[in-house]
């Protein structure tokens, strides 16, 4: 039977009377025929005559059902010789390139969000809803700007995006800005707290303000070593809204803060607050409270701020308090008026056309280094000051008593001699205090620093009499130079509001009684703010790095390296690795970093050397991220959530980070965080 070689898909089976019948093989799915027609020969029962053997075959090859198992079968038979995929992997495929498409939608509008926060670009505008093809644009913001930009420059995927969305899956919303903003900041944060987690041991550092909401926010950071690339890192972390500043609440919100970080308190080794006694107290103070979490955590009160102190105090000296009130009130009056400020710049171009600086520089109340230029730039701009005060003086407007009063200021003794005093003390700090505000500072060249400094005052007040000397010549010259003469008080018999002291010259009366005073005041304030005491401790494994490392150093550092004995590889093998050490003396290095390098073999001394470099310095970095809180919380910005601040404070701080975040890796978070309408994650 020839004629039934052409349908491969009849076979034989036995039936029951022990004969051969044709029946159909391929059907096997039972679903695959409908309810409403009947299932006829071939499956429900076999063909045993074949009278009419064509009819049946030709109606059995014509049914839905058998057409229907003859695809299954077929699909199968190329799955199983490799010539297709099977219908799972085919979904997963298909399923895997919807989500690729998806994500690529998406990554025009992360990017859009990070290039907002790297530049510190508003996100949102007034009215941020609806669609973004309408032609209205009256008070949308600089996001819905930019995507409508790229979509103007050809962005034909975000193009694709936007009209053929749904209207709850546009992903531009404010809701999303919000999401994506967290979720870049998260990236950072764990990008951040992952070489934390390297580098082991880190300190805290935490300083609070109030920003243009009239809220209180704690700038929590950290300082570590970074044992990839051997620096000092000082990394900026979150803001925290804080209500009550008592010290135990503010310690409970850093500590809740480390938690949620997944940062071990117990890794923590030092901390650097402000000397404000909600910080700084011993009983209920922050560190207080963190210390007796971790006995280790040693605080440091910020040796920016002791150093502003100890000159703050030292400028209670009448004369001295009198010329920076003065140069104060002179700045304010020129910087108040852009016909001042014009005239100015005319006076120092015909006069002093080599000089760099044109205007006055305001004095701030708490940045010291601001006050140092501010002196310095006063005393070179003074030649044109005079000048420029008669003139207005003169004309007889509404300012002119005040120009008259501020020239017979500027011009008085007084005024010139303690100007020209300060100028040259704060010269000789401006480095210390530049030096302090450095984030790679370590501990043992803060104190090398500081030490020079008070070494340099230490001398002048010893060598007062030459050195005020060449003070006082450098003012006869500017007296010259402004037509006025350097004199001195009357004497009277009974005086207690200014000096009244009987002296054989001018110039020994202003070394007497403002040179010297201001300097005592100022080295014992340095001395008082910064007692060796508390260095105690540094001290002894300070003589790491001594050019002259001795057995007695040896049993300095091993006393000094005993309190942090859990946090070395074997402590007893610490004496050895010294003695190996004092061998290495003549190439020592200068700093902890560099000796961290030097000691490849010797895991002990690396760890002292990581510690030195962990122990805070001062509060800067905290002070600095001030400054973007408050470029970012503005007034017209004053009701951003703490979320969002974070987000957009982490990217303009860390632009380093951000610039090279990829945008998959904030899509891959950003689909984590809620159920999305569009599938965006392949787990």
């Amino acid at each position: 039977m020839s004629w039934l070689k052409g349908h491969e898909w009849l076979s034989y089976s036995k039936i029951a009377g022990g004969g051969l019948c044709k029946v159909c093989i391929i059907f096997g799915r039972r679903e695959a025929g409908t309810n409403d027609v009947k299932l006829g020969k071939l499956v429900t029962e076999p063909l045993k005559t074949y009278k009419k053997a064509i009819e049946t075959i030709t109606h059995h090859e014509n049914t839905k059902y058998h057409q229907a198992n003859m695809v299954i079968s077929q699909n199968f038979l190329m799955v199983m010789e490799g010539k297709s995929m099977d219908v799972v992997v085919q979904m997963r495929s298909q399923e895997r390139k919807i989500i690729e498409e998806n994500r690529k939608k998406l990554i025009p509008i992360i990017k859009t969000v990070i290039l907002c926060g790297m530049q510190n670009i508003p996100v949102r505008g007034h009215r941020d809803d609806g669609d973004l093809e309408s032609e209205s644009s009256s008070g949308e913001g600089n996001f819905r700007a930019l995507l409508k930009f790229r979509i103007d420059a050809g962005d034909e995927i975000l193009l694709d995006h936007v009209k053929n969305c749904a209207k709850n899956a546009s992903y531009i919303s404010k809701s999303t800005q919000n999401d994506l903003i967290d979720s870049c900041g998260e990236l950072i944060t764990n990008k951040i707290v992952n070489k934390i987690e390297k580098s082991k041991y880190f300190t805290i550092i935490a300083d609070e303000t109030t920003d243009v909401s009239i809220s209180e926010q704690l700038s929590i950071c950290i300082r570590y070593f970074d044992v990839v690339t051997c620096e000092i890192q000082e990394d900026f972390l979150k803001f925290v809204e804080v209500v009550h500043l008592t010290g135990e609440n503010i310690a409970q919100h850093i500590l809740q803060a480390l938690e949620n970080l997944n940062l071990d308190i117990t890794l923590c080794r030092g901390q650097a607050y402000d000397g404000g006694a909600n910080m700084s107290g011993k009983i209920k103070g922050v560190q207080a409270c963190v210390s007796n979490v971790e006995p280790l955590a040693f605080y440091t009160h910020c040796a920016s701020h002791r150093l502003n102190l100890a000159i703050s105090t030292a400028c209670t000296v009448p004369s001295i308090r009198n010329a920076v009130g003065v140069i104060s009130t002179v700045a304010t009056f020129f910087r108040e008026s852009a016909g001042r400020i014009h005239l100015l710049k005319e006076e120092m171009q015909a006069h002093l056309p080599k000089e760099k600086q044109n205007t006055l520089k305001k004095m701030c109340e708490t940045r010291w280094v601001e006050r140092h230029e501010a002196v310095l730039t006063f005393l070179d701009i003074l030649p044109c000051l005079p000048v420029i005060l008669q003139k207005m003086a003169d004309k007889g407007d509404k300012r002119a008593a005040t120009a008259f009063s501020l020239l017979h200021a500027i011009t008085s003794s007084e005024f010139l001699v303690s100007l020209v005093i300060l100028a040259d003390i704060l010269g000789i700090t401006l480095p210390l205090s530049r030096s302090l505000q450095a984030t790679e500072i370590d501990i043992l060249s803060a104190i090398k620093l500081l030490d020079t400094t008070t070494a340099s005052l230490q001398t002048k007040r010893e060598t007062n009499t030459d050195a005020f000397k060449k003070l006082f010549n450098q003012v006869e010259g500017l007296a010259n130079e402004i037509g006025t003469e350097i004199t001195v008080r009357r004497v009277t018999n009974r005086q207690t509001n200014r000096p009244n002291i009987q002296t054989q010259s001018v110039e020994e009366y202003y070394r007497v009684s403002v040179y010297i005073p201001f300097l005592d005041y100022l080295l014992k304030e340095m001395s008082s703010r910064f007692p060796r005491t508390q260095l105690q401790r540094i001290g002894q494994l300070q003589k790491l790095l001594s050019h002259n490392f001795s057995d007695e150093d040896v049993d300095d550092v091993l006393q000094g390296a005993e309190l942090y004995k859990g946090d070395l590889p074997c402590f007893l093998a610490l004496k050895g690795e010294l003695q190996i050490w004092q061998h290495m003396r003549e190439n020592l290095p200068n700093s902890p970093a560099e000796a961290y390098k030097r000691a490849m073999a010797l895991p002990n001394i690396r760890t002292l050397c990581q510690l030195l470099c962990t122990f805070p310095v001062t509060t800067s970095t905290a002070e600095r991220s001030f400054s973007t809180l408050r470029r970012l919380k503005t007034y017209l910005r004053s009701r951003m959530t703490e979320d969002r601040l974070n987000g957009l404070a982490l990217m303009q701080i860390h632009q380093d980070i951000a610039s090279t975040m990829n945008a998959e890796e904030v899509l891959d978070i950003f689909s984590r965080k809620h159920k999305r309408k569009l599938s965006l994650s392949y787990m």
